[in-house]
């Protein structure tokens, strides 16, 4: 076995730039297909944990008519329904923020101090939002640690004061805690067109102790079709009005398989190139196989058989196709190893990756081998020799 596999190593090398310029067109099929990969999973990883510290994994419970808001009576209503597990109110608007004659503009959120079981909040500084916050109507607030930067020209503005836009007249509060920007991805795609966040008690936006919806964290096991209905008749037979409940987990599952969807394209798109790579490795082993005629003549008169002679082409094409794969694999680890440090990322390629990488290559090798090892095994020994 082993002289076999070197002899077959010898007749690769036989011709180096050949065998060097098909193994690097196979790399190039194999970066291409793991790179694509890795780099869209990667997308669709990080959109939807952003869209998790966003709150988008639960229900959203708001009137259906403009004019109508919910009270705090309704959201221990809703507490109190089998598969929930948290309830926060929330009042959403936009608002222009002012400090030290710096203007910005902030999409600005009242919530409570339960906020922080349904949206994700990574302090940097200071504290969140507490009860007594709240009860006592304190003109407190939060920033986004972007929105602090292009005010203050400092992360850590915890005790200064933002003037608020926040009526007629402009209102001031105190700046209690920083949050790390929750929206990486947008705020990069978006920049300047998508407002930062500013978090403050929805008892302070407006003089109503009301709020216009309700963010509503699902238990895990709870099945969220059925949950919607008694929402809804719990509500209809308690509270007045009409409220629509908006699947915000149902929403975030489909943008997700979208995201799958996108990124399955982009992998067959790059395995394109794997299959140019194969036709390169026919092409070769069809010229080799011309190359190399009288050989196979002087193996059949001394007792090979025409499935030898199959194995041995086949097994060239075979080593081809791994040796370019295991090329094309580091090469993709580099990449990605790279553009983490250049980035600040953490980008990898998945186990699972290389192992379908390695599987297709065998698979590679002995489908576009086949055809030149079958026409090699074929040649009779006289017809071989007189070539």
């Amino acid at each position: 076995m082993g002289s076999k596999l070197n002899f077959t190593v010898k007749c690769l090398l036989g011709n180096k730039l050949r065998f060097i310029l098909t193994v690097i067109s196979i790399a190039v099929g194999v970066t291409s297909v793991l790179t694509v990969n890795s780099v869209s999973t990667f997308g669709a990883k990080t959109v939807s944990a952003e869209l998790d510290s966003l709150g988008m994994n639960g229900l959203i419970v708001a009137p259906e008519n403009d004019g109508t808001q919910l009270k705090r009576e309704e959201t221990e209503i809703l507490s109190q329904i089998d598969g929930v597990s948290v309830t926060a109110p929330v009042t959403v608007n936009t608002s222009k923020v002012s400090a030290d004659s710096v203007d910005s503009t902030a999409l600005v959120w009242g919530i409570d101090e339960k906020a922080k079981e349904v949206v994700r909040f990574e302090l940097m500084y200071g504290r969140l939002i507490d009860k007594s916050d709240t009860i006592q109507k304190r003109k407190v607030c939060i920033l986004e640690e972007s929105l602090a930067a292009s005010i203050f020209g400092n992360e850590n503005a915890v005790g200064r004061h933002v003037d608020l836009m926040n009526s007629p007249h402009s209102e001031s509060f105190e700046v209690i805690g920083i949050v790390k920007t929750g929206k990486g991805i947008m705020q990069s795609v978006m920049g300047n067109y998508f407002p930062a966040f500013l978090y403050m008690p929805y008892t302070v936006i407006s003089e109503s102790p009301n709020f216009s919806q309700v963010f509503v964290k699902v238990n895990s096991d709870a099945d969220t079709a059925s949950l919607i209905e008694r929402i809804k008749t719990r509500l209809s037979a308690s509270a007045s009005g009409n409220f629509a409940v908006k699947d915000l987990a149902g929403q975030k599952k489909s943008f997700e398989s979208m995201l799958s969807a996108v990124t399955n394209v982009l992998t067959i798109i790059g395995a394109v190139s794997l299959i140019v790579a194969g036709i390169s490795i026919m092409n070769i082993m069809l010229i080799s196989v011309n190359e190399r005629i009288k050989e196979i003549g002087i193996k059949k008169s001394i007792g090979a058989t025409s499935f030898d002679i199959l194995l041995d082409f086949l097994a060239e094409s075979v080593i081809i196709s791994i040796i370019g794969t295991l090329t094309g694999i580091i090469s993709a680890v580099i990449i990605m190893k790279v553009c983490s440090s250049i980035f600040g990322i953490d980008i990898t390629v998945s186990a699972g990756s290389v192992f379908g990488s390695v599987l297709l290559a065998v698979l590679l090798g002995s489908i576009f081998g086949i055809v030149p090892a079958y026409r090699a095994s074929r040649y009779k020994p006289v017809e071989a020799l007189r070539r």
